[in-house]
């Protein structure tokens, strides 16, 4: 098999991670559609080409994933030496120079296996950070018995569910990003297709839902989310926009509320199974062939669907969940963006360009284009080690005098770390989309708006319906000369008078006199930011 150029690419700085760090363990961001399983077995081939006697140890936690994984193996190395250990696929190899095996088969046979040089993790970011669980146990017991081994891990988001780097923490088994295949990457060379994002008018927001471990409480967003009214909405919605799609995936909280989307997607003629982790095994993969053979037009799933699953026909993409999780939506993302066929060209032949995206939450707008999600870490200590930082741009664990990343190179007095979370610039689900809609205005709201430190201004609030669609802050009492004229104008555009000393004022001159206040008839909102901005405005007279 020959590798792609980005593939090759990928090997080669893999190869020079190791020559430039004598000890510690890599990762490889890969994203989906960059073929991992190729990169993992083009790996294999090369280490005992010029290391002969490796013993090389290939980990999953499910065992698609691990099927996918050899398939790919036997394809660009047909005389492999490979075994495979693993309980749902029936068999318990130990002896080989490659094996492939599942985490729950393996984690305790450490001690079994003998000297392993390379131990490759798939999926990597599932990994406990601390040293404790399956993944680490395993390694630790394979390092009693070679000190040198080394690990490798392999994802597409090398950071946690939270966002912070797999490299952060006291005790992190991986220490920097060796390499890196982009979704921006893929889809301008073609073996990706983008997201196409669908104007959607029924919203689930998850404000005032709390988070537990790092994402939305399940029993309280299934609430929220799991209403009749808001689900016959949705599938009106979803009826109307895909109708021209051929393969639908829906995230949905529960499966319950899995049942109840598909039944209203049955009453609406639509082909439609649950899929869920709690679906027998033998049902699950019936649905998926169903699907797959096109019997099934949508599948409702339930926390599955994420990883390990590859139908690249799926051609619209419904979240009827919200999620917290840049890991969860980074993932449920691509499982829209493979192409079918080789590219973007003979994909298009066949029927599919792009994946429309559906997003009924606030996910997308809270989290911002799925291509331009990464990690985040503050600087640190190491336990019992000097001080260091983590690069934002790749997540490399670098001296704190470093001026530059000894891995990607990037500065650090311009890479500033974001202390509130998963850095996303906008709110469009593709980077480089711009969302503009009109909105006419029923009424306009305002009220004091403090900010420890600075002066207070005036929040200023565009409703459309029962919601706002937008908000702008007035600077009334700015110290900034600018912001003071702007105020002053804007204040003048809606009553013709002078401007208040403070926000106070205008607050009560509001109160006494609401309707000499003019407020725009309709308004241009530009929905790529994360928070709504005001591009203009339409009056119906002069104020």
């Amino acid at each position: 098999m020959i590798l792609r150029p980005y593939q090759s690419r990928a090997l080669d700085e893999l190869w020079e991670w190791f020559h430039k760090h004598d000890s510690g363990n890599p990762i490889v961001n890969a994203v989906v559609g960059a073929g991992k399983s190729v990169l993992i077995a083009a790996l294999g081939q090369r280490a005992m080409s010029e290391y002969p006697g490796t013993r090389i140890l290939v980990v999953v936690h499910q065992k698609e994933l691990l099927e996918q994984n050899l398939e790919k193996l036997r394809a660009v190395w047909p005389q492999a030496p490979v075994g495979v250990h693993s309980a749902s696929v029936g068999k318990s190899d130990l002896g080989h120079d490659i094996l492939y095996a599942t985490i729950g088969s393996i984690q305790k046979k450490a001690h079994m296996l003998g000297r392993v040089d390379l131990v490759l993790c798939d999926e990597c970011h599932l990994i406990n950070p601390k040293e404790e669980g399956m993944w680490r146990n395993l390694i630790a017991g394979l390092q009693k018995y070679n000190p040198a081994c080394r690990v490798i891990g392999w994802t597409g988001t090398p950071f946690r569910g939270s966002g912070v780097w797999l490299t952060a923490g006291d005790t992190p088994l991986f220490h920097g990003v060796a390499t890196k295949v982009t979704m921006r990457e893929l889809i301008d060379l073609g073996f990706l297709a983008p997201l196409k994002a669908g104007g959607v008018k029924t919203v689930i927001s998850a404000e005032g839902i709390a988070v537990v471990n790092g994402d939305y409480k399940i029993s309280e967003l299934a609430e929220r989310a799991d209403k009749e009214e808001l689900v016959e909405a949705a599938c009106d919605e979803i009826v109307q926009l895909a109708a021209d799609r051929k393969r639908w995936l829906v995230f949905c909280v529960t499966v319950e509320h899995a049942k109840h989307v598909r039944d209203a997607l049955l009453a609406r003629g639509i082909a439609s199974g649950v899929v869920s982790a709690v679906t027998p095994k033998a049902e699950r993969a019936s649905l998926i062939e169903d699907f797959r053979a096109g019997r099934l037009r949508c599948l409702c799933n339930v926390a599955v669907l994420t990883t390990g699953f590859d139908v690249p026909e799926v051609d619209c993409i419904a979240l009827l969940r919200n999620t917290k999780s840049p890991v969860l939506y980074v993932q449920i993302a691509g499982r829209g963006m493979r192409v079918v066929g080789a590219n973007i060209v003979e994909s298009a032949a066949r029927g599919k360009s792009d994946c429309l995206w559906l997003d009924f939450t606030d996910t997308t707008s809270n989290l911002g284009p799925v291509d331009a999600i990464q990690g985040r870490g503050p600087k640190r200590k190491m336990a019992s080690e000097a001080p260091v930082k983590l690069c934002d741009t790749c997540g490399s664990i670098n001296s704190v005098s470093a001026r530059v990343c000894i891995d990607c190179g990037a500065p650090f007095d311009i890479a500033e770390s974001d202390p509130h979370g998963v850095r996303a610039s906008a709110a469009a689900i593709m980077s480089g989309q711009t969302t503009l809609t009109r909105y006419t205005v029923d009424r306009v709201t305002y009220a004091k708006h403090n900010k420890p430190g600075k002066p207070p201004s005036l929040r200023v609030e565009y409703w459309h319906g029962l919601r706002v669609v937008a908000k702008e802050w007035v600077g009334i009492e700015s110290e900034n000369q600018y912001a003071r004229a702007r105020a002053s104008h804007w204040w003048y555009r809606r009553t013709g008078g002078n401007t208040p000393d403070t926000v106070d004022e205008a607050l009560f001159i509001h109160s006494e006199h609401p309707y000499a206040f003019a407020f725009p008839s309709a308004i241009i909102v530009n929905e790529t930011s994360k928070y709504p901005e005001i591009i203009s405005q339409e009056w119906e007279q002069a104020a």
